[in-house]
């Protein structure tokens, strides 16, 4: 994830990821959240305890401040480290839960941040600016792995100024009308100055005590924390489940207290039993099958456009997801005020079309395209979804022949797995709007190589960026996803549902469409408590 992040508004994804960020942040939502008992909010909070959070993960898991892959990945990085900024329900930038005390716009091109008083690192070092500029210009390095490449659209070394201990000061090198929604993205967390990538020492709520790669890590309240009005457990213990499978019998079993998106096929099995609570949020997440623009066969858009017809959606719904989620027409964003997609024709199933656009690329029965489709065995949805199409695609009779390979999660998202190396494979995404998934897309994770040479997409992005006018914005927006729409590499076949459950005993879960997997990404378990 997930995900991920305006150029900002990283909610996030990849194996979880679940789904970073850029852009445009979201004036309405309609994201929802369902299933969750009322048990929960009657109780008094209750300090103490130790939490088990259940998620899937494996050895090759990250854990960097500025560089969040998997969802095990942002589990332990937001329970370490804060943001600037959070958002609240509806995505919109908020100082609730950031470090900021106050962000504020001098004009579209000068941004200054105010530091939230008495701050301190876990080591009970205070956070000063210089901290807050270094991690920016971490995030800005090339030569740091992290995911802070949207941000160099907008800002360098020097755009970055500390004016005083406590203020600092941003100044972009194009405007940006929504850049402080960028400083919420969830991986443009802040970390000492000097931070090396190895050494975890955040400002959280809880102080990391201890981390086995692909196994779990442990946690500690951290006693120097800002906010302690909501700082409730003891302890939290994130436990690493080799698949999804293991991850759900555990919490069923009561080995752990939640369990981070479970897969819907197993939904009925949790709320079959009364000790669990199951929440559904349909906030506008999305699974796709990514085509990359720059690898044959899918540097042709014939064939690219011939893929997306071969596509059954309502079916995939039904399918996938047993029906939690919502068909979609290959454009992501829907959370966003400027989605458009409505005004594209639906694409509906349409071998013969599909058949018709292949032919004219020299695909036939005699001469096929054949083509290898891979999915992580750690993501749900995503070898449901692989299978499904495959199936879907011997419709063409035998025009297209679609291979779906299954692959181990941690080799699939590995610097050399399959996921972005290959021509042809799965990803997924938390909801973001439409402009900050531009940038997520483009620069963070270039899952397509988009956009394709001789383009003005990037132009367009930059240039609606800066618009504050939303009538003026929308016609640029608009002809970026009139590109997308008739020459991507995305396959979306759905919006998807989240779905994630818990023990009954665990109270203050935040579930509201922006706090994606019950709470976390916002403000790593403020609030929660075990009854």
């Amino acid at each position: 994830m997930e995900q991920h992040e305006l150029i900002s508004a990283e909610f996030t994804r990849r194996r979880f990821i679940k789904g970073a960020g850029a852009a445009a942040v979201a004036v309405g939502v309609m994201g929802t959240s369902t299933g969750i008992a009322s048990a929960a909010k009657v109780a008094a909070p209750k300090k103490g305890g130790t939490l088990k959070l259940g998620v899937v993960g494996g050895a090759n898991d990250i854990f960097d401040a500025q560089y969040i892959v998997a969802k095990a990945d942002q589990a332990r990085t937001l329970s370490t480290f804060e943001s600037l900024m959070t958002f609240d329900a509806k995505f919109a930038p908020q100082t609730k839960y950031g470090l900021a005390e106050s962000a504020k716009a001098v004009n579209p091109s000068k941004y200054v941040v105010k530091i939230r008083k008495g701050v301190k690192f876990h080591d009970g070092t205070p956070l000063t600016s210089a901290d807050v500029v270094a991690s920016f210009q971490r995030l800005l390095d090339p030569a740091q792995k992290t995911t802070g490449k949207p941000l160099r659209t907008f800002l360098n070394n020097a755009s970055v100024v500390a004016t005083d201990a406590t203020t600092v000061e941003f100044n972009l090198l194009i405007p940006n009308v929504d850049f402080i929604a960028v400083l919420a993205g969830y991986t443009y967390t802040i970390a000492k100055k000097g931070y090396d990538g190895k050494t975890q020492i955040g400002t959280s709520a809880y102080k990391l005590d201890s981390y086995t790669p692909g196994r779990e890590s442990t946690h500690s309240r951290f006693d120097g924390y800002w906010n302690k009005t909501e700082q409730y457990l003891d302890k939290v213990q994130i436990i690493d489940f080799a698949d999804k499978t293991a991850l759900v019998n555990a919490l069923v079993a009561k080995q752990i207290d939640a369990a981070v998106d479970i897969p819907f096929e197993q939904w009925q099995t949790i709320k079959s039993k009364k000790y669990l609570t199951a929440v559904e949020n349909s906030a506008g997440a999305w699974l796709a099958m990514c085509m990359r623009i720059d690898i044959k066969p899918f540097d042709d858009n014939n064939v690219r456009q011939a893929m997306r017809l071969i596509v059954n959606r309502k079916q995939m719904v039904k399918q996938v997801l047993n029906g939690h989620g919502k068909i979609a027409n290959d454009l992501y964003g829907y959370i966003d005020e400027f989605y458009n997609a409505n005004n594209f024709p639906q694409r509906e199933q349409d071998i013969a079309g599909a058949v018709a656009l292949l032919k004219k690329s020299g695909y036939s029965k005699a001469n096929p395209l054949k083509v290898e489709l891979t999915a992580p065995d750690d993501t749900g949805g995503l070898v449901l979804m692989i299978q499904a199409f495959a199936e879907m695609a011997k419709k063409t009779d035998g025009v297209c022949i679609v291979d779906a390979k299954v692959i181990d999660g941690g080799t699939y998202w590995s610097a050399k797995g399959q996921y972005m190396n290959t021509g042809f494979y799965t990803t997924y995404w938390s909801p973001r709007a439409y402009l900050a998934q531009v940038a997520a897309s483009m620069d963070v994770y270039p899952e397509l190589k988009w956009p394709p040479a001789g383009s003005t997409f990037r132009a367009d992005y930059e240039k609606a960026v800066g618009i504050n006018n939303k009538e003026k914005r929308k016609v640029v927006v608009a002809k970026m996803q009139k590109e997308e729409f008739e020459k991507g590499g995305y396959i979306i076949p759905f919006f998807n549902n989240f779905a994630d459950a818990f023990s009954n005993k665990l109270q203050g879960v935040d579930t509201s469409p922006s706090q994606l997997n019950m709470g976390y990404y916002g403000h790593g378990f403020q609030g929660w408590n075990l009854a």
